[in-house]
């Protein structure tokens, strides 16, 4: 289930590897969720599945950017510094699944405040969005973090 991240040369790419990033988040709290311990972890693990699935659907349907702005190069945006837990592969043991999602949602937090400060002139307003996503990671991230105890 390793996600395959595209190399980041363009916005168009950018954009991909950002969808890419919730969508794996979707599916560490998918796998976490089957090794859950309880209801509470199953339900917690079932809303984070859901946000980011929503995500998904939202963030893809923002309006491709086309003409010399999509193609400028986006060199600040490193895909491989937010790589290593987002295209791992699930940890199949509990609580390192939490862990997992936990730092894959830290990952992506960190990979969408960077895409949106780094195309801010070519998402506009849209960025809010990816900014928004951002602090949406960090706070399950330590909601997570709390729960473990």
């Amino acid at each position: 289930m390793a996600h395959r991240f595209p190399d980041i040369t363009a916005y168009g790419s950018a954009l991909r590897f950002a969808l890419e990033a919730e969508q794996a988040c979707a599916d560490f709290a998918a796998a976490a969720g089957v090794l859950a311990p309880d209801r509470i972890w199953r339900d917690k693990l079932e809303e984070v599945v859901c946000t980011h699935d929503d995500r998904v659907q939202k963030l893809g349907v923002l309006p491709i950017v086309a003409g010399p702005a999509a193609q400028e190069p986006v060199p600040a945006l490193d895909g491989p510094a937010y790589l290593g837990t987002l295209d791992a592969e699930p940890v199949t043991t509990w609580p390192g699944a939490v862990d997992q999602l936990i730092q894959a949602e830290e990952d992506a937090a960190r990979y969408h405040d960077a895409f949106a400060a780094e195309c801010r002139a070519i998402l506009g307003d849209r960025s809010a969005a990816f900014e928004k996503s951002a602090r949406q990671d960090r706070d399950y991230a330590a909601e997570l973090l709390r729960l473990l105890g």
